[in-house]
């Protein structure tokens, strides 16, 4: 940035041509107009990498968005199958041992179901904890960077410091 003397004409020194001020004031424009294109080269540069870093942020989350899913999908199968074979058969055996020591139908009950909702529980929040992983926030993120330079909540912070 220039000082507001620079913009104006120069004074001319005794003895000295006004068509050697104008080309001194060219010069300097065409200095100007040169530093302001290697400046502009630079951010297209800045921006064109920033492109390509959310393009491979996009990427990885998509790689991990897909692996979540297939994770996610095999807890359902589990979920499924397991409460159906493994875990028939092992309330089964549990069962019968809580009949033989207790001799109570309703203590074998009781402690079969609470084991029951103990695992659809954890497998539930499993599920959810997978399911959360799914998602493209950092991508938006670096988008919402490169093209707006600062996220809404950047500005609301500013504005109330003020």
């Amino acid at each position: 940035m220039q000082h507001r003397e620079s913009s104006e004409a120069p004074a001319q020194k005794p003895g000295q041509p006004a068509s050697a001020a104008l080309s001194h004031n060219a010069e300097q424009a065409l200095d100007q107009l040169a530093h302001l294109a290697a400046l502009g080269h630079s951010v297209k540069q800045a921006y064109a990498g920033q492109l390509k870093l959310t393009g491979q942020i996009a990427t990885a989350e998509w790689q991990l968005s897909g692996r979540s899913l297939t994770i996610a999908a095999a807890l359902v199968v589990c979920f499924g199958a397991g409460l159906i074979l493994l875990w028939g058969s092992i309330l089964l055996v549990l069962g019968y041992l809580l009949f033989q020591l207790s001799s109570s139908v309703l203590v074998t009950a009781g402690a079969l179901v609470l084991l029951q909702f103990g695992l659809l529980y954890w497998c539930w929040r499993s599920l959810g904890y997978v399911l959360s992983q799914v998602g493209f926030s950092n991508t938006l993120q670096q988008l919402r960077l490169l093209f707006f330079a600062a996220k809404p909540e950047d500005k609301n912070a500013n504005s109330t410091a003020d």
